[in-house]
């Protein structure tokens, strides 16, 4: 009998490959790079973005446009008794008159500079904007994957108890196992069903939290990521805080922002005051008065306002906190570019020591392990406990694995958009 349980749980074992999704050509496999440009190209954050961009271009043309002349007709002397040559015929007096505003003291140069800060700064908010949400695409696809190797692992844990279940029904029917034996087999592979049905709609969940991101392109249902962990290329060098907290506050473009904001409120702190110094407007007129003696006259005139009871104190002393809140501002980023380089590398490196300890040792030995456990099951020298034990293990510490690989690619992906270095 034992020869008989041994040549059945055998051809079982021997037969089993690890489980990997039927091919289907209705798949398609989507990189971390091509996830990325698809989110480029259709996300609706992203392109609301690009909306204040053209925003701050047309505040642009606003700022460079000189004032239009102002045009004015006016008619007089619409009685003819007004006429005072004696002339019976009715002719009204009419005067036509432009007027033109002239901006004194370069506000307009000011203007247009300080609308041409304020689109450079936005330029770099929207590579800002780009760098959080590449960061979330990221994630996003990190998740993707982890959720398929989790159902990878799941469906991997039922072939092997389908397997088993099946061996060990035929050694029931010829009495070599207990019936209680058994039961514990098939409860142990309906909690492995029910491990598949989890994870899959783990993966439903994670591929749409991936697509709301892209935008749902086509064939959005049948994306699934590619198995393809980041490689990092930090060297012992490049991997200093220091050489990489110089690099973010090189590269970092909401700190480039705030840089650029500063030169725009000293640009407006010094329209303000320019303010105060007055406009001038220039009226040309032509008058035609038949009844005067000279019935045909020119007009030229100056107007400006006399700045004697208010001098745009207001306007200067607001500009003035302008400037003090873009300063404070570039001093926060800084701090927080600092911030997030020290945080996202200790907790890359965190991330990638697990993940090493992963390769190097442990997945050899618990895979070992789970095939010391069969081939003594298969011997007769282990019980079903031991076996359903170290199944148990081997799932529970390859979902560790995934988990850490996981972890060390979003710590890699958050270190990625502390530095501020774009997607190529």
């Amino acid at each position: 009998m034992t020869i008989i349980k041994a040549i059945v749980l055998s051809l079982a074992l021997l037969s089993f490959s690890s489980w990997a999704d039927t091919p289907d050509a209705n798949l398609v496999k989507l990189t971390e790079e091509q996830a990325i440009a698809l989110f480029y190209q259709r996300n609706l954050t992203l392109i609301a973005a690009e909306f204040n961009l053209d925003q701050s271009r047309a505040e642009e043309i606003i700022a460079s446009a000189i004032p239009n002349p102002v045009f004015s007709f006016w008619v007089n002397e619409l009685s003819n008794q007004m006429s005072k040559n004696g002339n019976t015929r009715f002719l009204p007096g009419f005067t036509p008159m432009i007027q033109q505003l002239i901006e004194t003291f370069g506000k307009r140069e000011l203007r247009m500079e300080s609308a041409g800060l304020g689109t450079e700064a936005m330029e770099f908010d929207l590579k800002n904007v780009t760098r959080v949400l590449t960061n979330a695409v990221r994630h996003a696809f990190y998740g993707l994957l982890l959720a398929q190797k989790s159902r990878d692992v799941a469906r991997d844990n039922l072939e092997r108890y389908s397997q088993i279940k099946d061996a060990n029904a035929i050694r029931l029917r010829v009495g070599d196992i207990s019936e209680t034996d058994f039961t514990r087999i098939e409860v142990e592979s309906l909690k492995a069903q029910g491990d598949v049905d989890r994870s899959q709609t783990a993966v439903n969940q994670a591929r749409t939290d991936l697509l709301l991101l892209l935008g749902w392109p086509e064939n959005s249902l049948n994306i699934v990521a590619d198995d393809a962990w980041p490689k990092s290329n930090l060297t012992d060098e490049r991997s200093r805080e220091e050489t990489l907290t110089r690099k973010a506050l090189e590269n970092r473009p909401d700190l480039k922002a705030a840089q650029i904001r500063i030169h725009q409120s000293e640009k407006k702190l010094e329209l303000a005051r320019r303010l105060a110094y007055p406009d001038v407007t220039i009226t040309g007129a032509y008058a035609r008065d038949p009844g005067n003696y000279f019935s045909n006259t020119g007009q030229l005139g100056i107007s400006l306002p006399l700045p004697i009871f208010y001098r745009q104190e207001g306007e200067i002393a607001k500009a003035g906190v302008e400037m003090n809140t873009a300063e404070l501002n570039l001093r926060q980023a800084e701090k927080s570019v600092r911030a997030d380089v020290v945080k996202a590398l200790s907790a890359w490196k965190s991330a990638d020591d697990i993940a090493k300890r992963f390769e190097q040792s442990i997945l050899e030995r618990i895979e070992k392990m789970r095939s010391a456990q069969e081939f003594a099951y298969q011997k007769g020298a282990a019980g079903l406990l031991d076996l359903i034990d170290a199944e148990r293990n081997y799932k529970a510490m390859m979902l560790d694995y995934y988990t850490a690989l996981a972890n060390r690619s979003n710590a890699w992906a958050d270190l990625l958009m502390a530095l501020g270095e774009e997607s190529k």
